[in-house]
């Protein structure tokens, strides 16, 4: 039997929906091969773990009933505080936290410390595709189509706020989306349509980063995503187009909305797949990637452009895998792949 811990929760903004990963995630281990450590991390990053913790209303409550856990540097253990405190040997670390203080490299930094293989990226792969103007920054310098970006610091835009307004307006053109540099889950995203909106949607922003990334606004495409599996190099798995009634997908389509679906397998241009699929392997290759993460594409008159990566997707990307891996095989990959590496 190995010992895993699963990391989730956090101080992002983000902490509920790691939650809902971490809760899929225990749910679908093999108790047959692993001891599960559920890892909470609290919005105080506090590591406990909470006695009732596969029941989503435990996180909601104040949680009354817990232990408090320490890592142990170098040694792959930590230890349970109580009045019994007891150290466990830890196999491997399943990181399901989205956003700071999880998914940016943080996490990855401290399982090093503690000499713990750990299922994400590690600290180069996974903070420089936290930050969308960095990450598009290397794929402009690599050749990895991408649409017109711009970034706006909060300090530029209090002394300048005209003159990045300005900037913008005749670099991209309206319509414009507006996005926190360093969030996921479409939260704190805005499309503006005109200069009032422009304004609003750059103050919503600010409120989640002091960094925030304009980019040009596509119209009529297709939103094409696949997941990536490995340590350098990958094997890829099915291809899905989410769906909306909207223009762009928010943070209601993707987590809440009955109305937004997804097509598995969509049909594409013979082209457009093997582009999709050859900058999957590059980027993958390119930002030293491993363990499951999840490609974002926008696809228009055949044209591919990559929006992001997620080095920890939302469910860890399970629902894209279910051609090769059921979720239980998945986890099995991750782990696996996280020792070896």
């Amino acid at each position: 039997m190995q010992n895993i811990l699963v990391l989730y929760g956090g101080k992002s903004v983000e902490h509920d929906i790691s939650i809902l990963t971490a809760i899929q995630t225990m749910k679908n281990m093999d108790k047959n091969k692993y001891n599960v450590f559920p890892m909470y991390q609290t919005k105080n990053l506090e590591f406990i773990i909470p006695d009732d913790y596969l029941n989503p209303q435990t996180y909601i409550d104040e949680i009354k009933k817990f232990k408090k856990v320490e890592f142990v540097f170098g040694k792959a253990e930590i230890i349970i505080k109580g009045t019994f405190s007891k150290k466990v040997k830890i196999d491997c670390a399943i990181n399901c936290c989205h956003g700071f203080f999880g998914e940016d490299g943080t996490l990855a930094a401290l399982m090093n410390l503690c000499n713990i293989p750990i299922t994400s990226s590690l600290v180069l792969g996974s903070s420089t595709c936290m930050d969308k103007v960095i990450m598009k920054d290397i794929f402009v310098a690599n050749n990895i189509p991408c649409v017109d970006y711009m970034l706006i610091t909060d300090d530029d835009y209090q002394k300048n706020a005209q003159q990045m307004l300005d900037l913008a307006i005749k670099k991209l053109d309206f319509p414009i989306i507006v996005k926190p540099s360093n969030l996921g889950s479409s939260i704190g995203i805005t499309k503006a349509t005109n200069l009032d909106e422009l304004k609003d949607a750059i103050e919503i922003a600010f409120y989640y980063d002091e960094r925030i990334i304009l980019e040009k606004c596509l119209q009529d495409f297709k939103e094409i995503n696949i997941a990536c599996l490995g340590n350098k190099t990958c094997e890829l798995s099915s291809m899905e187009q989410p769906v909306s009634w909207e223009n762009f997908l928010d943070f209601d389509d993707k987590y809440t909305n009955s109305k937004a679906k997804k097509i598995l397998n969509p049909e594409l241009d013979k082209s457009v797949k093997l582009e999709i699929q050859n900058l999957a392997k590059k980027m993958f290759k390119l930002f030293d990637l491993s363990g499951v993460v999840r490609i974002d594409y926008m696809v228009k008159d055949q044209n591919v452009y990559v929006n992001e990566i997620n080095t920890v997707p939302g469910s860890l990307a399970f629902y894209l895998w279910k051609d090769k891996y059921d979720f239980f095989e998945l986890i099995d990959q991750l782990i696996k792949l996280a020792i070896e590496k």
